[in-house]
């Protein structure tokens, strides 16, 4: 006994993939790949028309001189803005040293920012420990931590807000924006590690050489940085002061406008949102065993494959529509636990439960048709390898004189014959449904109702026995063409019970039906020939069905006769299933072979030989007519000892 099923199986095996993909997260395994992913996925946020840099950039540096300049260079610049102020210029410079021109030099500077006019200063310091010197600030002066985090792949991509440069700015906009009657800004300036939300790439904010403001003689630039929020800092190439960020690929950003980025972000109140932990992991777990659950649901292996492919396509999307939505949403973990999953779901489907389709797909492939075999794949649970009770109809045929024709035919010729009647008679089978149970010489035994349950299982089995003896003609109008023999047939039906299963030996077995039942169908199609007809079948093939019932589905029947076969203690009544043959004919006289009939069981010889004496007029080689003629003249002679209408083979 099973103690786990395959499906408990399968989800068990994803639910593992995905912890073990959980225990790499955490472990922080792959990270660089996973913040690759997610850099991919960023989007510019935000407007940037507010914010303006003033660059030190090579043209300025050599314009004004060699750096670091002197203090008076800002004083110049701060007193050039005065008229149309800014509402905030912010310096990307430190000022932790004093000048290397002398304290005069400090001195202008402090006198410029202290008398300056405009609405606010924000200095930079780096840390606690590398801060402006005192004498440059005051009451509208102040200084934040302009101090980045770089990631170990050397990115820049988050950031933290507290006391920073980017938050002292944007205090001094809300506090610009209220005194001015404006919206209050309401920012969350205190975040830890946040992940920055950029507003583009290098470049995305307007520039302004340093030179250009200093010789800003008619004052158009100074009136277009006008209530502006003005960065000076340097992207001079030689001053090194640039970082890689997660916003532009290979391509470094100068520090004053990743700055620049960070009031943005603020300002705009853009931000992109953890998600806590256990969201994470349902989202890895969730990624395993949505594809598990594609394997268990969707039988046909590459369809699951497909369909877990999409769903993963599905899970990338998701992803991007996160990040679009400003949350951080993990890429490569739920990726990786669902491709483990997908594969080991392919391995377990083809190294476990796969196993027994293939044996079934071997076993039952070259005997059930193409739609039969995928509805045994697909419903497994409805076929027992072993042995079981089936109620089926089973169907024995053969070809009549065939050692007369082997003897006439050489081995080669005789096997085309043999193949090319064989493949004919056997794509009927699998057309209708059936199993071939197998060869035997030139006979051929097949059977409905196993290893699937067919409640039409007598229905397609005659079918099937009509199609037989109909392609017979035709398969003997191409054998007269090619300077072949022609050949008749014969078709035995029975219906019952029968054992079906695995049977054989350790070595050697295949699936195959067992039974009286069996027997009975071969029985009957040894006595075709006895009657000259081509298919007979059981009084148990037709149960439940009526003669009119068959006539609606264009199959006409005739009962021929009452037998006790040989090695059977019980009667049957034995039909003839009428081909298109010779269907006029039997029709023609009908009325009269059931009246006919009817006087033989009753043991009135003479009123049965005269109609059929009338019969013979009709169609002078009917053979149950003929039948019941010798026996009627035999009896008549010699009548049975106890007569009750069934007449008892003693032959095979």
């Amino acid at each position: 006994m099973k103690i786990l099923s395959p499906k408990i199986k399968a989800l068990g095996l994803g639910a593992l993939l995905a912890f073990i993909t959980i225990f790499i997260y955490q472990a922080g395994l792959f990270k660089g790949f996973e913040y690759f992913l997610e850099d991919r996925l960023l989007s510019p946020q935000g407007n940037a028309s507010d914010i303006v840099i003033v660059t030190i950039d090579d043209e300025s540096i050599s314009k004004i001189g060699q750096w670091p300049w002197p203090r008076e260079e800002y004083a110049k610049l701060l007193n050039a803005l005065a008229k149309y102020p800014p509402k905030v210029i912010g310096f990307d410079v430190v000022f932790s040293e004093a000048s290397r021109m002398g304290p005069a030099d400090d001195a202008k500077f402090a006198k410029a920012v202290s008398h300056h006019g405009l609405n606010a200063i924000i200095l930079a310091k780096e840390s606690d420990t590398i801060k402006p010197l005192p004498q440059f600030l005051g009451p509208l002066t102040e200084s934040g931590d302009v101090h980045l985090l770089v990631d170990f792949d050397g990115i820049v991509r988050k950031a933290t807000f507290k006391g920073s440069f980017a938050q002292k700015i944007a205090e001094w906009i809300s506090k610009y924006a209220t005194a001015n009657d404006g919206e209050l800004w309401r920012t969350d300036n205190n975040l830890v590690g946040a992940r920055i939300a950029w507003t583009g790439a290098p470049g995305t904010f307007r520039r302004v050489p340093f030179w250009r403001v200093l010789n800003d003689n008619d004052n158009e630039l100074a009136k277009s940085l006008a209530n502006k929020i003005v960065l000076v800092g340097a992207t001079a190439t030689d001053l090194h002061d640039e970082q890689l960020t997660a916003i532009s690929p290979g391509q470094a950003m100068p520090g004053v406008e990743i700055q620049a980025n960070l009031v943005n972000m603020l300002l705009n109140r853009t931000s992109y949102r953890e998600l806590p932990a256990i969201i994470n992991f349902a989202f890895i777990l969730f990624s395993a065993l949505i594809i598990v659950l594609c394997f268990v649901f969707i039988p046909r292996m590459l369809w699951s494959i497909i369909i877990s492919l999409l769903l993963l396509i599905v899970l990338v999307i998701v992803m991007t529509l996160g990040w679009e939505q400003g949350f951080v949403v993990l890429v490569l973990y739920p990726l990786l636990s669902g491709f483990l999953s997908l594969i080991s779901q392919i391995l377990y489907r083809y190294f476990g439960s796969e196993s027994s389709r293939r044996e079934m797909r071997a076993l039952f492939g070259k005997y059930v048709s193409s739609e039969v075999l995928d509805e045994i794949l697909q419903n497994p649970k409805e076929v027992k390898l072993g042995g079981e009770e089936r109620e089926v109809t089973v169907l024995f045929s053969d070809i009549r004189g065939f050692t007369t024709l082997s003897e006439n035919m050489s081995p080669k010729e005789l096997t085309d014959f043999m193949n090319r009647y064989l493949s004919c008679m056997t794509d009927i089978v699998l057309k209708n449904k059936g199993v071939v149970d197998k060869y035997i010489g030139d006979a051929i035994m097949a059977f409905w109702g196993a290893p699937l349950s067919n409640p039409l299982h007598s229905r397609d089995a005659l079918r099937t026995a009509l199609e037989m003896a109909d392609n017979l003609d035709k398969f003997n109008l191409e054998s007269t063409s090619l300077n072949l023999p022609a050949i008749e047939i014969g078709v035995g039906l029975n219906s019952g019970n029968v054992v079906a299963g695995n049977m054989g030996s350790e070595q050697r077995m295949s699936y195959t039906i067992m039974g009286d039942s069996v027997n009975l169908a071969s029985r009957l199609e040894g006595i075709t020939k006895l009657y000259g007809v081509r298919v007979v079948a059981s009084e148990y093939v037709l149960s439940g069905s009526t003669p009119e019932e068959f006539s609606r589905q264009g199959i006409l029947i005739r009962e021929i006769d009452r037998v006790r076969v040989k090695g059977k203690s019980n009667p049957v009544t034995l039909y003839e299933i009428v081909t298109s043959f010779h269907r006029g004919e039997v029709e023609n006289i009908l009325g009269r072979f059931d009246n006919a009939r009817a006087y033989y069981y009753k043991g009135d010889w003479d009123k049965c030989l005269k109609l059929l004496a009338e019969i013979e007029t009709i169609v002078p080689n009917d053979g149950p007519s003929k039948v019941l003629r010798e026996r009627c003249l035999q009896f008549k002679v010699m009548a049975p000892a106890s007569w009750e209408g069934v007449y008892e083979h003693k032959s095979k």
